[in-house]
């Protein structure tokens, strides 16, 4: 498991929620019935093949994308959408079977309970352990399913006493509440343990759970990678992805962190957003690493999902956009591949967009042969060294990643770093998450480069125009402190220290949702 890290001297006046409850998915995280309700769909749609004389077979992508965590009749909906069949939607008193969305989820349900009696059902240990192991120190449990066959299962592995309260596919039902990943679920979960949203943990093993989950904007929510795609998981709305549920501690300073307001969460003020960029023309600007895509251990397997370039292509013919990275210019925008937006890369020493926009730093000729020679010493250093190691040269800076360091090293690759940029006048120590960067010692930054496009866009002396930039990285403070009164600086995640940022979102997934939402807004205001 990875977290954020801590620094207590830094927390003192912020404002910490503390955990007072668990709130757990039940198939997949508790319990291993996933597997028998995913050949249970497999089997109906192969009978429903025979019988309407075509094939239509579920995959396990299938499975995870359109069917897995959602109540049974969003899901016969969702995968029947994605192979273009239209059938009526039917009533919940369709036999099993019948041509309906209805009695296809109808004859799913039988299928599953006749596998349920026959393989009867078993538990994951870890979450049982885990669960009763918070339970002792305090935390109160609910188990959360879309199956409407929740107590049954809970009751037949005998695990019923383990949780303080129920939400599961009759609940949905009963009280109208919409299923993932809409957050309805897990907000209930909540207010009948007696607790907020801002004071639980969401344990979720499909993409609709932890979509879910960040959409009811709990502080943590836990991806159980139980079928091996952390990736997916935390692109849709994850804040830590574990394969065991013990390999997590819910008392330790590193998960209370999460439970720390370091800027107001965007989407729980809203109205306030609303009302501030109300009949203003937003200029949006975007980090990359962290922002439009999850840290990942090597940088080059930051690869932007299909979800989130749709989205902010959407964006980009509206409105204009910008991306301003650390790494290279043509390294992120080979990455985004858009053609209606400006790229800017080296922390803004390089800058292109459409129109001929183009801009390269005064100093680069002197720059480029010094970084050179600094990256000849930095291998010589660590090469064969230290394992682990990854230095990462850009065009005006090198970025010497310890992400993959044995702990007892990182104190060395820092030493050796700092030492190196001692030597060589002209350039300074840049931070970031689990880096070091060698940077030019010039005064010009992120900040600096978003002032610079405002002004070729004719943007810095319209009253309307609101620059909005979203970061996750201490980099990204030069901005937040740099943004005009008018402008807005989101913070994504945490990076460690307090934050200039107006308000926050917790992850790429989030992200995701305000630039949607944002392109909704200019097209409501365009009519």
């Amino acid at each position: 498991m990875e977290s954020r890290g801590t620094d207590n001297d830094k927390r003192k006046n912020l404002k910490v929620q503390e955990l007072e409850a668990v709130i757990l998915d039940l198939d997949g995280v508790i319990t291993q019935t996933a597997r028998t309700h995913r050949e249970a769909w497999k089997e109906m749609y192969r009978r429903y093949s025979g019988y309407s004389g075509k094939d239509y077979p579920m995959t396990d992508e299938d499975y995870s994308l359109y069917i897995d965590g959602k109540p049974r009749y969003d899901g016969v909906g969702s995968f029947l959408e994605s192979r273009n069949i239209e059938l009526p939607y039917g009533n919940p008193g369709n036999s099993a079977g019948d041509k309906t969305i209805c009695g296809l989820g109808n004859l799913k349900n039988e299928i599953f309970l006749d596998l349920l009696d026959k393989n009867g059902v078993e538990i994951y240990p870890d979450s049982i352990n885990q669960i009763k192991k918070w339970r002792s120190g305090g935390l109160k449990c609910g188990v959360v399913s879309s199956s409407k066959n929740c107590l049954r299962i809970i009751e037949k592995a005998g695990i019923s006493d383990l949780f303080d309260t129920r939400v599961d596919g009759l609940t949905l039902t009963e009280y109208g509440l919409r299923g993932k990943p809409a957050p309805d679920m897990f907000l209930e979960a909540a207010r009948r343990l007696g607790t907020k949203p801002l004071n639980c943990a969401i344990f979720e093993d499909a993409i609709s759970g932890v979509q879910a989950g960040s959409r009811g904007n709990f502080p943590l929510v836990v991806g159980v990678n139980r079928k091996k795609d952390n990736k997916v998981l935390y692109e849709n709305g994850a804040d830590i992805v574990i394969e065991n549920l013990e390999e997590i501690d819910l008392f330790s300073p590193d998960i209370r962190l999460f439970f720390v307001s370091f800027a107001p969460s965007l989407f729980l003020k809203l109205s306030e957003f609303n009302t501030f960029i109300k009949n203003k023309k937003p200029v949006l600007f975007l980090d990359y690493d962290g922002t439009l895509t999850p840290i990942v251990k090597r940088p080059e397997d930051a690869i932007l999902s299909d979800g989130m370039r749709n989205i902010l292509g959407n964006y980009c013919s509206k409105s204009s956009a910008a991306i301003v990275s650390g790494r290279d210019m043509d390294d992120v925008r080979k990455l985004v591949g858009l053609e209606n937006i400006i790229y800017s890369g080296s922390h803004g020493f390089r800058i292109s967009g459409p129109g001929g926009l183009y801009m390269e730093h005064e100093k680069s000729t002197e720059i480029v042969p010094a970084l050179d020679r600094i990256e000849e010493e930095l291998h010589e250093l660590y090469d064969g060294k230290i394992k682990g190691v990854q230095i990462d040269r850009k065009r005006y800076a090198i970025a010497v990643h310890y992400r993959n360091v044995a702990k007892e090293d990182v104190e060395e690759v820092i030493r050796k770093a700092e030492l190196i940029i001692d030597q060589n006048p002209g350039f300074r120590k840049g931070e970031g998450k689990m880096i070091v960067e060698i940077r030019p010692d010039i005064e010009w930054h992120k900040g600096k480069a978003i002032g610079w496009i405002m002004e070729k866009l004719g943007f810095s002396e319209d009253p309307d125009a609101v620059p909005v930039y979203i970061g996750d990285d201490i980099t990204d403070e030069d901005v937040f402190e740099t943004l005009p009164e008018r402008g807005i600086g989101i913070l994504v995640g945490f990076h460690g220290r307090p934050t200039k940022a107006r308000y926050a979102l917790k992850n790429v997934y989030q992200v995701q949702l305000f630039i949607e939402m944002l392109t909704n807004n200019i097209e409501d205001r365009n009519g």
